[in-house]
This record gives C-alpha cells, sequence and structure tokens, in this order.
C-alpha cells in the first residue's frame, strides 16, 4: 500500500464536472476550506466555469494567496460579499449588510452570463454570508434557494462552513466532507472525511492530505503498485564520509547516511511490508554502485519471501534483479538442508555469539572481495530478538554495531513498535525515523526532527516512478 497524490478526491470531481452538484464543506478555521474550494474551481476549470464569493478575504489577497487561480478563476468571478452589492444599512447595528433578493438576482444573473458549463457557485463562508444578510442560524430559506437554482440550471453549489454540527445544511446537499486539523506528537496532520457524497461509491472515507505550496493535494491509497524504481536517481555520487538515501527529500533533510553509522526505523504501527519503499532505494544504491547489502529479514521473513515479494511489488528489470542477486546476502537462521542458494549466509540460532562471528567474516570476505569501501546491513532487529532473546541481543547488537562502523560499514534497523530493545536501538542510533500508516504510509524523523512525510510515487522524465516524500503542511 502506498499513497499516490491526488488534488482532489476522485469521488467529489467526478460528479463535480457534472453539474448540478451540491456540497457541504466544513471544518474549523485553517483547515484549509479555502484551498479545498479552489482547488475545487481549478479542477472543473477545463470545461466549466466558477464564480467565487469571499466573505472574508478581499479578491487582492486571494490573488496574492494563491496565484495559481489565475489560471483556472476569472478575476471578475472573484466576488468581495464585503465590497459589492452593499444596499441597505441597519439603524439598530450600526452596520451595512447585503440586500438578499439583490445577492440572489447578481448570482442568477451571472450563471446565466456563463459561456462555459457546468458553472460552480462557491460561497466562502455561508456563515458569514448569512450574518451579513441578517438571517438568523436556523433559517436555511438562501440554501433552498440557491439549491433550487443550483438544479434548475445544473450549477454546482458549494457552501464552506465553520459550523461543523450543521445538520440542516447536511441533509439539504448531497455532499458532506469535513476537513479535519490536528497535531499528534507535535506534528500536523491533516484529513479530509467524505462523510456523504450521494451518487458516487466512497471508495475510501478519509484521506490524508497537505497544503504544500498553498495546493490542497489528497493522497490515495493504491494496494501493492508496482513501482519501477528510477536509476537515474543514482547519478547522485557519495560525498565524503556520506552515502545518498537514493530519496532525493530524505537526502536533502540529513544529508545522506553518514557511513559507519547506525541509522534506526521505526515502525509505529503494523504498516506491513510498506518499509520497502523507503529502505529499497538505499540497498538499490549500494548494488548499483557495487556494494554488497546484507540483510537480516524483518518480521521474520524468509530469504526466498524477502527477495521474491521485493522483486515482484517493486517490477525490477532483468538487469537489476541479477545485480541483486549477485550482491544481496541474506541470512539464514537454519542449518542447510541439501543445497542452498549461493547467497545465503547460514547462521546458528542457538548462540548469538557464533552470528557475530560468522557476521564478521562474511562481511569482511565479501566487501574485500567487492573491492567495496562499504557495505550495509539491513537488520531486522524483531528476528534477532525472537531467535536470541532479548538479553542476548542487547549485550551484542553494541560490539556489532561498533565492529561494522571500524569496517566503514552502515547499519540500518527496522524495529517493530514495542520491541524491548527499542532503548539501547535509539542509544546507538545517529538518525531515527518512524513509519507510520495515516490512510497513506508516512514517515517523520524523531531525529532529526521532521515534518509527517507521505510516501508517495512521483514520475520521471524517463517514465520510470521514483519514491518521494510529501511534506504535510
Amino acid at each position: 500500500m502506498i499513497g499516490v497524490k491526488k488534488n482532489v478526491p476522485t469521488e467529489i470531481t467526478s460528479l463535480l464536472e457534472q453539474g448540478g452538484y451540491s456540497l457541504h464543506i466544513k471544518g474549523p478555521a485553517g483547515t484549509g476550506k479555502t484551498t479545498l474550494v479552489l482547488e475545487m474551481a481549478k479542477s472543473i476549470s477545463p470545461k466549466g466555469n466558477a464564480i467565487y464569493l469571499s466573505t472574508r478575504v478581499s479578491p487582492e489577497r486571494i490573488l496574492t494567496q494563491f496565484p495559481w487561480v489565475r489560471d483556472c478563476l476569472e478575476e471578475q468571478n472573484i466576488l468581495d460579499a464585503k465590497r459589492y452589492y452593499i444596499t441597505s444599512y441597519d439603524h439598530r447595528s450600526g452596520k451595512e449588510y447585503i440586500d438578499q433578493p439583490e445577492f440572489l438576482k447578481s448570482i442568477s444573473g451571472r450563471i446565466q452570463e456563463s459561456e462555459r458549463r457546468p458553472v460552480t457557485v462557491i460561497i466562502d463562508s455561508l456563515d458569514a454570508l448569512k450574518s451579513n444578510l441578517n438571517i438568523p442560524e436556523g433559517d436555511t430559506t438562501l440554501e433552498n434557494i440557491l439549491l433550487e437554482l443550483g438544479e434548475k440550471t445544473a450549477t454546482n453549489m458549494l457552501f464552506v462552513s465553520e459550523i461543523e454540527d450543521c445538520k440542516r445544511l447536511d441533509f439539504l446537499t448531497d455532499g458532506v466532507v469535513r476537513l479535519e486539523r490536528e497535531i499528534v506528537d507535535g506534528r500536523l496532520i491533516r484529513k479530509i472525511h467524505l462523510e456523504k457524497i450521494r451518487g458516487e461509491k466512497i471508495r475510501q472515507p478519509y484521506y490524508l492530505f497537505t497544503l504544500n505550496e498553498n495546493r490542497f493535494t489528497s493522497f490515495k491509497t493504491v494496494l501493492f503498485p508496482r513501482i519501477k524504481y528510477d536509476v537515474e536517481a543514482l547519478a547522485v555520487k557519495p560525498s565524503g564520509i556520506l552515502f545518498p538515501t537514493g530519496i532525493r527529500e530524505l537526502d536533502n533533510i540529513v544529508g545522506g547516511i553518514l557511513r559507519g553509522s547506525f541509522s534506526l526505523i521505526e515502525n509505529a504501527k503494523d504498516i506491513g511490508a510498506d518499509y520497502n519503499y523507503i529502505t529499497f532505494p538505499t540497498i538499490q544504491n549500494f548494488v548499483q554502485r557495487g556494494c554488497p547489502v546484507f540483510v537480516t529479514s524483518p518480521y521474520s521473513a524468509s530469504t526466498q519471501f524477502a527477495e521474491s515479494w521485493t522483486i515482484a511489488q517493486m517490477g525490477l528489470e532483468e538487469n537489476i534483479i541479477s545485480r541483486n542477486r549477485k550482491h544481496i546476502f541474506y541470512f539464514e537462521f537454519a542449518e542447510p538442508k541439501g543445497s542452498s542458494v549461493w547467497n545465503t549466509i547460514h547462521v546458528s540460532n542457538k548462540n548469538i555469539d557464533d552470528f557475530s562471528e560468522v557476521y564478521m567474516k562474511s562481511v569482511s570476505k565479501i566487501t574485500e572481495k567487492f573491492d567495496a569501501d562499504t557495505f550495509l546491513w539491513f537488520l531486522g532487529v524483531d528476528t534477532m530478538e525472537r531467535i536470541y532473546g532479548e538479553e542476548s541481543f542487547r549485550r551484542a547488537i553494541g560490539t556489532l554495531a561498533y565492529e561494522t562502523s571500524n569496517l566503514n560499514g552502515i547499519i540500518i534497523a527496522l524495529a517493530k513498535v514495542g520491541v524491548k530493545s527499542m532503548d539501547s536501538l535509539i542509544h546507538l542510533a545517529a538518525t531515527h525515523f518512524v513509519l507510520d500508516n495515516v490512510g497513506v504510509p508516512v514517515m517523520y524523523g524523531v531525529y532529526p526532527q521532521t515534518r509527517v512525510l507521505a510516501i508517495v510515487p512521483e514520475p520521471t522524465s524517463n517514465g520510470r516512478d521514483r519514491i518521494a516524500l510529501v511534506p504535510v503542511e
């Protein structure tokens, strides 16, 4: 499972393209409602037209904050409810307010004048508009008239509201989406919940999204996609003592993996084998540069399963598969039975000291054979703990990390949440990242501290995909 970038969930855009659809977009201030509705306007712009009514922000500020809307929203259709149609004065409150008949007449006229269909009317926000019109909160006359107008003219009506508990409008509209902004462990998470989508099957009840670069981007879950790794990324050469991770955004954060270092990847939940999307580019970087990789399969997976699953999921080409089989070595915790795969290293499942001895001899011999200046040990912590026990693993891991460092090798340890030796691993780690799942796989740095980063495939110029990390902002 992985995330794929979509600006607006397809459950919504497919219905807006047909016209005559009504949608209630609700959520507290700062959750991204304005960015979402402007993104919706962009999604229908190739065929349709949008009228955006702002009750709080001037058109000038909209165009400054969201310069990309110029391509999808005509400037004359960005209306300032604070400036236009001010026709009456309430002597009791001393405030000017918009006259409802004039407002409806103006909106209807703009719909009729529009040459492109469908038209989408965006009211941002309904709460403020009704306040300006001096309409009581419980009075739904305005909403009913607008909905009837939308039905007669096949116009989409999008109502933005900050009142989450607005059951009347939820009942009246065809669809209801709720935006949520929460802080988890000091990091921002944004979700869009599809509470009601009449006329369309809800494929995913909620989507993680980001407002990165002032755009609304949601992340659709894709089950077990085949990601053809972009080998062009390997053009990035090691610099000094740093070895590239193979993921551009991750290299920008950490600068690369320090030779001789111990890095920790912690699975916060049962994320399955999705860790491959993060570890695979790094493994390929080592392999393509002729450096050996040693694997202690996590989750007690067999050698054959680990290799077959990776090849199947990542859609590898034959030349890469061949190189992998030449440079990747798997530790097998069992005595050999008959003939065994040549790149399997059999180790004792009784004594961790025997493992340490075989490990050191193997990495030294094979690294020398390839004339490589470094190597990678991908360490499945839960497997080592299960086989040798917590106490033995704790006793040995510090020495193994020290001896690996002396050989200029790199350890990347993958640990499930709850492994008993986690404190020892954190003490050894030069970097500590957490993998989680909030609808799609994400990662974030504990050290160095980072935002939540969605894990997504991104097309490259050569037709392949690369693994990209998109910050949730």
